[in-house]
This record gives C-alpha cells, structure tokens and sequence, in this order.
C-alpha cells in the first residue's frame, strides 16, 4: 500500500447511450482514473467479469428491469471490501425511507486485518423528477444507519443529482456533518460560468457546445477522514477526455495512509 491511498467516483453512462463498450470503460477507470477504490455509478460489470487485480461488490441484475446497472464499489488488491451488517431505521424514525436497491452500495475497507474506514457509494435515482431532492431521503437514512452503527471513518461518493449548492443545504438541512472535500480543497473556488456555485466539471447536460457546466458528483467524510484529505480534484479539468466515454467525469480524492 502506498502513503496516498486514493479514491475516486465516476458514472459509466450505462443508463442512456453509452458511449463507448463497457470493456473499454473498465479499462479507463483503471488505467486513467487510476486510483485505489472506485465508486463507479450507472454501472455494470462485464460480462467477461472484472478486470485483474479488481474485487467489487454490487447488486447483480442493477436496481431492475430495464436497469440493469446500479452502484458497484471497486478496489485493487489486496485491499478486501466487505458488506457491513448494520441495524436498519436504527434510530426508530417512522418517516424512514431506504434508498432504491442497488442504488447505494455501502462497504467495510480492510488492509489485511485493518478497518480503514467505510464507503456509502450513492446514486441519486430519480424515476419521477430531474434532479436528486427526490432520493436524497434514502441516502441520508443510509448514512445515518451506518454513523448509528459507531463507524466514524465514513466516506460518501456519487452521483446525487444536486449541485453544490443545494446538496449542501440539504445535508444542513438534515444535521449531517459531512466535509465536501472538494469544498474543503483549498485551492476551488465556484467557477465564473458554472452553475449552483459549481467548482469542477463533472458532468456535461446534453451535448451542445453550451452545454450547462455543472458538478452533480461528489465526495463527502466525516470529521476524522476529512483531516486525513492530501487534496482533491476532478472534473474535466483534470480528465481531460472524459466526455469521449461519458457524459460525467471523475472526481478523486487522496488520503494519508500512516
């Protein structure tokens, strides 16, 4: 394992036209995207399976019919992803919603025997609306169930639907104390022509030369993850090629690994 352990986020387009076969897309998230774990939205796996020296967890058949991709958590060996059992509604709420299976993948990260921390992977499905106010409910139930179940070191990456802006309203909203550690990246500021106070690129609404610039995907961490931040970063500034295999583009994150 090396000092910097990085973790990144990217939707495949597997939900509307892909771009490019899904082979060739496992084959940029691990040669360009390049990082140790991967949450991968609008996912699917091959059918020739996984690429070497890749483990993942995921939902096979996606989150139904007609949808056959979801949420896949990916990690590069040795490191071991495992399904947490955590008590669900744990804090007894009767307005409890759970996210739409498949959508939110939540996983233990293991180095060896060590408990690193724990990923929510998050895609906001939203069958009935255009942006991820509408699942937002579930994802926030998710998290708070895994928070209830004492883990401190909890990492939230995805696809949500939500600028910048209202996502983080709606964590205040909701008491969720999660860093936006592109936020807490010293060096982003909201871009002059992006729009919900967007600071990187990462996803291209439609295909036209004036298509909206927006940042819809995020990493999020509790307190004691967020102080382990070595930067952040993204978007098609960093990814220059992005929109040639999707219509999203990666963000990463990297940690100090004592």
């Amino acid at each position: 394992m090396s000092e910097t352990l990085r973790i990144a986020t990217w939707n495949m387009k597997q939900a509307v036209a892909p771009k490019k076969p899904l082979e060739e897309l496992w084959r940029y998230m691990d040669e360009v995207i390049d990082s140790e774990i991967v949450i991968l939205t609008e996912a699917r796996v091959p059918q020739s399976g996984l690429p070497e020296d890749w483990d993942a967890i995921w939902t096979p058949g996606g989150i139904g019919p007609r949808r056959a991709w979801g949420t896949i958590v990916a990690a590069r060996r040795p490191i071991q992803l495992v399904r947490p059992e955590i008590q669900r509604n744990a804090f007894n709420i009767d307005e409890y919603e759970a996210p739409a299976p498949a959508s939110v993948e939540t996983v233990d990260v293991y180095f060896d025997d060590y408990l690193w921390g724990t990923i929510i992977g998050v895609y906001a499905f939203m069958p009935n609306s255009k942006n991820g106010e509408e699942a937002f409910l579930g994802i926030a139930f998710e998290v708070l169930d895994v928070i209830k179940s004492g883990r401190e070191r909890v990492l939230v990456g995805g696809d949500f639907n939500l600028l910048p802006r209202d996502l983080n309203d709606l964590l205040d909203e909701a008491n969720i104390h999660l860093y936006d550690l592109v936020g807490e990246a010293f060096d982003f500021k909201p871009m002059p022509d992006g729009i919900g106070e967007s600071r990187i690129w990462t996803h291209k609404n439609g295909n036209s030369p004036n298509a909206a610039k927006q940042e819809i995907d995020f990493m999020l961490a509790t307190e004691e993850l967020a102080h382990e931040m070595e930067g952040a970063g993204g978007g098609v500034e960093m990814f220059a090629d992005a929109w040639d295999y999707s219509d999203h583009a990666p963000v990463v994150v990297d940690f100090r690994v004592d």
